[in-house]
């Protein structure tokens, strides 16, 4: 086998690969002898047909059977020569190999790309000052009092925005079905419509018209009131509808009951640990903001190519978790008027940036001996742990077990990383913009 350097192209090498027919000829009589053993061909049992026959009738499997051996061989002798540190396995085109001529291929090999050395100096970046305004933290306590409303049953007739539960018999039917309804004089729905004014034990008889109902309005009452609008049309006829129970959604008063059912001694205190735990929220908005904008202007300043194969990987990866929060939406993929073939080409810059920006972070990693400690591994996982009920050494166990610690050290280093060369930029924090104004659109700089 012959193996010479071709050309360089960014992060890829390519190499041409020469083989002789007699270096591939052994592996080739095994292939036949092994199919011959089992082939089952017409008008000859097991073992008997003639090889000629065979390598006629199987000439591609025969053919790709030789190649998935050969290639990787070829593959680990380039790899070995010329000293070579792949990031994806090497990959070969322009294949030719037909029985009794010579072999060969271009084999590409991707390498880390050369970062150059990286520095922050006089680099300047604008974030939003880490602000926290009274109607944050008001917003927050609403969000908490909308929580811990709580639903009682009410003896008079509903009004709108009343919940109420009903059964429904349609005509011709002998079994009625239930349903939950939100009493709405505007809906389109003739149930929620009918229900406004009634009061537990009243019917109503009720007609429901084949039309056609526009999807596409404005649903944020009905989300409001957590009703369910996918399923609030019924199917045209006539329906005796009964209301069986009426209900008012009552949210509680902002004071020191309502604080000590949230844990705190008053309202007061309840409000200090809002602002407080806003302010954080806050602090770690600003720094994703700077971060951010540090990784962008740095990769404007260090230009430097990025391996295909991990694009791909990562735009792949990128769709696939839009596709999956359109679902968890409510979205049905195969419904949906999305161009695919679009939404991968306007992505396909983000994926580059992302890539470009991983290489960045790791060569200021390595050239600064920047490592996690396990101190800072278990503070990480303790961080995780909040909240869900599991122990950060159940998560750690788990990690190392799926192995991925390797994966988390390597965030921790990165996060240092980016400490370190916001030390070295210089961050002017702008007036009057809170960070639900700013959309960076800078990439992840952890994603892998």
């Amino acid at each position: 086998m012959e193996i010479t350097f071709q050309k360089e192209d960014g992060c890829q090498k390519y190499y041409s690969v020469e083989a002789p027919w007699t270096e591939l000829e052994p592996r080739h009589r095994e292939v036949v002898k092994a199919l011959k053993s089992h082939a089952r061909m017409p008008g000859f049992r097991p073992g008997k047909a003639p090889e000629s026959m065979l390598r006629g009738r199987f000439h591609k499997e025969i053919r790709e059977e030789i190649l998935e051996h050969f290639l990787p061989e070829a593959a680990k002798s380039a790899v070995e020569k010329f000293a070579l540190k792949p990031l994806v396995d090497p990959y070969a085109e322009a294949v030719a190999f037909e029985e009794g001529q010579a072999f060969k291929c271009t084999l590409i090999v991707e390498e880390a790309p050369p970062v150059p050395a990286v520095s922050a100096e006089g680099i300047s970046i604008e974030a939003p000052k880490a602000e926290v305004k009274d109607e944050q933290v008001q917003k927050v306590l609403e969000s908490l009092r909308q929580r811990a409303a709580v639903m009682k049953p009410l003896e008079a007739s509903a009004g709108e925005g009343d919940f109420v539960v009903a059964t429904l018999l349609k005509k011709g039917q002998v079994k009625p079905f239930e349903r939950f309804l939100c009493a709405l004089p505007q809906s389109e729905d003739a149930a929620e419509r009918a229900v406004v004014g009634l009061k537990a034990g009243d019917g109503v008889d009720l007609e429901v018209k084949a039309e056609a109902h526009d999807h596409d309005h404005d649903h944020e009452h009905d989300h409001e009131h957590g009703h369910d609008h996918e399923h609030a049309h019924l199917a045209p006829g006539s329906y005796r509808l009964t209301v069986t129970k009426v209900a008012r959604r009552e949210l509680p008063d902002l004071n020191d009951d309502f604080a000590k059912d949230m844990g705190a001694d008053n309202i007061e205190a309840l409000r200090a640990q809002v602002r407080q735990d806003v302010e954080g929220q806050v602090q770690r908005d600003v720094r994703a903001i700077q971060e951010d904008r540090l990784i962008e202007a740095l990769l404007e300043k260090h230009k430097f190519p990025v391996p295909p194969t991990l694009v791909e990987r990562q735009l792949k990866r990128d769709v696939e978790e839009l596709a999956e929060g359109l679902a968890r939406r409510g979205a049905d993929l195969n419904k949906a008027s999305v161009n695919w073939e679009e939404v991968f080409k306007g992505r396909r810059p983000v994926a580059e940036r992302k890539v470009a920006a991983y290489f960045l972070l790791e060569s200021v990693t390595e050239k600064a001996g920047l490592t996690a400690s396990e101190e800072e591994v278990n503070a990480y996982f303790a961080a995780k742990a909040q909240g869900t009920g599991v122990t950060p050494e159940k998560l750690k166990a788990y990690s190392e077990k799926e192995d991925q610690l390797g994966g988390i050290r390597q965030l921790i280093a990165h996060k240092k990383a980016l400490a370190l060369l916001l030390s070295q930029a210089s961050v002017t924090f702008t007036e009057g913009k809170s960070t639900a104004q700013e959309e960076p659109n800078a990439p992840d700089p952890h994603s892998r």
